[in-house]
C-alpha cells in the first residue's frame, strides 16, 4: 500500500491566496471604515464643544472677553448693531427693545462648515452705574500688536472685568491683538474722588519696548442712539490703527480719505 505524499498544487495554493486575500481585505476597508467614522465623530464632538462654549461664553457673561481666544469674529457688513424686540404682556410693560445688540460667527472647522455659528450676544451691554466704563480695544491695522494698558490714576481708577471683578493692579497683562479685527474688552471704574479726566490710559508697545500714547477715555465714549454722550458712564471703543490709537470718529474720517 502506497501513501499518497502529494501536497496542495500550485494552483490551489494560488486559488487559496486569492480568497485569504478577499477575505482579508474585506475586513481591512470594513476596519478602516469603522475607524475613519469613530475618528471623524470625534473631531465632530470636538467641534461641537467648542463651539457651545463659544457660545456660552458669549451669552453668559463669562469672564473670558477676548474673542480672539474663542475665534469668535465680529459679522462683517454694515453697523452690525441690531435691534431686537422682545413682546411681553401689557401687564409686565408691553414690547422691551434692546437697540444694542450685535453679531457674531466662530467657525471652529475651516474644513467643516456643519458647525458655523452665527449668533447675536449683548455682551457690550455690561450693565453699567455711574462711573463705570466698558472699553473695547480693537485692532483694524494689517499687523499684530502686543501691547500693555495701564492706568495713569491707580489712585482713583481701578479695571474690571464683565462680572464685576476688580482687577488687583493698575496694569492688565500683556496681551497680543490679531490684525484686521483683534479686539479685547475691559472696564474702567472710578472708585471715587477722580474726574473722568484723570481716567488716563497709557498704551504700551511691548515689541518696541516704547509708549504709543496716553488717552482720555472721555474722548472715546461712544454717543448713545441719540447721539449724545454721557460722560458719567459708558461704552468705549478704541481701535489701534498702525501706530496710533484713534476714536471711531478718527477712524471713520481716517476711512473716508
Amino acid at each position: 500500500m502506497k501513501n499518497n505524499k502529494h501536497g496542495m498544487t500550485l494552483v490551489e495554493c494560488i486559488i487559496a491566496m486569492a480568497v485569504f486575500a478577499v477575505a482579508s481585505t474585506g475586513f481591512i476597508m470594513t476596519a478602516t471604515a469603522c475607524y475613519k467614522s469613530q475618528v471623524k465623530a470625534k473631531k465632530r464632538m470636538d467641534t461641537a464643544n467648542t463651539q457651545t462654549t463659544n457660545l456660552e461664553h458669549f451669552s453668559n457673561y463669562s469672564q473670558v472677553v477676548d474673542p480672539e481666544a474663542l475665534n469668535v469674529e465680529p459679522m462683517s457688513g454694515g453697523s452690525n448693531r441690531w435691534v431686537i424686540t422682545f413682546p411681553f404682556s401689557s401687564a409686565s410693560g408691553g414690547e422691551i427693545s434692546n437697540s444694542k445688540v450685535h453679531g457674531y460667527y466662530s467657525v471652529a472647522d475651516p474644513d467643516d462648515p456643519v458647525f458655523d455659528l452665527s449668533f447675536f450676544s449683548p455682551i457690550e451691554q455690561v450693565d453699567l452705574t455711574t462711573d463705570e466704563y466698558w472699553v473695547t480695544f480693537t485692532n483694524v491695522g494689517s499687523d499684530q500688536k502686543w501691547l500693555e494698558l495701564s492706568l495713569a490714576d491707580s489712585t482713583h481708577f481701578v479695571f474690571f472685568d464683565n462680572e464685576k471683578n476688580e482687577a488687583s493692579g493698575s496694569t492688565l497683562p500683556e496681551h497680543l491683538w490679531g490684525p484686521n479685527g483683534g479686539a479685547f474688552r475691559f472696564g474702567i471704574k472710578n472708585k471715587g474722588g477722580g474726574d473722568i479726566t484723570g481716567a488716563v490710559l497709557t498704551v504700551h508697545d511691548v515689541q518696541n519696548d516704547r509708549d504709543i500714547g496716553t488717552y482720555s477715555i472721555s474722548d472715546f465714549i461712544l454717543p448713545d442712539d441719540n447721539g449724545s454722550v454721557d460722560t458719567s458712564k459708558g461704552y468705549c471703543a478704541y481701535y489701534i490703527n498702525g501706530d496710533s490709537v484713534v476714536n471711531e470718529a478718527a477712524l471713520n474720517a481716517q476711512t473716508e480719505e
